[in-house]
């Protein structure tokens, strides 16, 4: 078994990896721009229709996202009173329909699902068509050097779905009720997603409440550190990092201002500025995304100490045996702790200290 790279660091220097990425001069005015783009949208949940993409068949509801694309989802309702709302994300490789990924995530007592597909995959493809059959993948849709005066919103395709998480979260509490907490799950991909939204979601929560994240649970989030890992990464790399390597190289002399846009959009620069509980799981080793990445994200986060957890699994993307595949499974089951409007994140944590790091049972607490 050939492991995954560790970059020269052990487990240790791993975890504890922090990004030296630095803000552009650009920051400050695309994204007062990029909130300004979204101000006005008041999307609404609607059942699926005849003209609506008909590529997954279990979707139920679709919204309307940034520009012209409508964005599909699932919805399963609790039994008894509604009284939170979970945000379901997926990755990105051919990700399962939206029942499957209902169905696999275990969920707490009173808690709606909103299974969402990013545009461009199965389900959300009206107006936008296939994004993942590009030959670079869909990472690269719409990847390209910033505006100079930093003034206009990117079409970059990672820049919609963020918008359209955020819009998804407003048609939510529109439909189901305006006080409801609202959580956001997502693995590596979704994860990714969910750190940047939530820190968007905290600048806008003055004008905005109503897309406010109240917790967030990910998994090996990716689209953090870029430039740290572009510098270490493949070209023939697996996933989205080796489909934006190799588009830099083929970019020549403009990868530079493209990294740039990556900058803007890199999740370790945006997780100083989410301020909810947090659950993060960490992977030692992974081929897909680069274990230290996944760490500097997670050591960003604003979140207050006791109110964020790191949960340590030896491998991410990389079939790492059973007992690896246990801590995932047990990863699952502290989520759906961690995302119980009835329990408070705090007391969540402090219960599950003790298999953090290792093991496979449940704390005995729990047992």
């Amino acid at each position: 078994m050939i492991e995954p790279d560790d970059f020269g660091l052990d487990w240790v220097q791993t975890l504890a990896h922090v990004s030296e990425a630095c803000r552009c001069r650009l920051h400050g005015a695309f994204w007062q721009q990029w909130h300004k783009s979204i101000e006005d949208h008041e999307p609404k949940l609607e059942l699926i229709s005849p003209d609506d993409d008909p590529s997954d068949p279990t979707a139920t509801h679709t919204y309307a996202g940034v520009g012209s694309c409508r964005i599909g989802c699932r919805i399963q309702l609790p039994e008894g009173k509604v009284r939170a709302v979970l945000m379901l994300l997926h990755g990105y490789d051919d990700p399962p329909k939206l029942a499957e990924s209902i169905a696999k995530t275990p969920v707490a007592p009173g808690v709606a699902v909103i299974a969402i597909r990013v545009r461009g995959y199965a389900g959300s493809r009206a107006g936008v068509g296939n994004l993942s059959a590009s030959e670079l993948g869909w990472i690269t849709t719409g990847l390209e050097r910033p505006p100079e005066d930093g003034k206009h919103v990117s079409e970059w395709c990672v820049s919609h779905a963020i918008a359209d998480l955020l819009l998804g979260i407003r048609a939510a509490r529109r439909l189901l009720g305006m006080e409801l907490p609202v959580y956001v799950r997502g693995e590596s991909f979704g994860g990714g997603l969910a750190v940047v939204a939530a820190a968007r979601s905290c600048a806008m929560t003055c004008s905005h409440p109503e897309q406010r994240i109240d917790r967030i649970a990910v998994g090996l989030p990716t689209l953090g550190d870029w430039r740290w890992r572009l510098e270490r990464q493949h070209p023939r790399s697996l996933g989205a990092g080796g489909q934006v390597k190799r588009f830099l190289m083929a970019s020549g002399e403009a990868s530079e201002e493209i990294t740039r846009l990556l900058d803007l959009f890199d999740a370790a620069l945006h997780a100083e500025h989410v301020d909810c509980p947090a659950l993060v799981k960490l992977a030692v080793r992974d081929e897909i995304v680069p274990a230290p990445t996944q760490a500097s994200v997670y050591n960003a986060l604003g979140t207050p100490p006791g109110l964020k957890g790191r949960f340590v699994t030896r491998y991410g993307h990389f079939d790492g045996g059973l007992n690896d595949l246990r801590r995932h499974a047990l990863f699952e089951k502290m989520s759906a702790d961690f995302l119980n409007p009835a329990r408070e994140p705090m007391d969540v944590l402090a219960q599950w200290e003790p298999v953090m790091t290792s093991g496979v049972r449940l704390p005995e607490a729990m047992a």
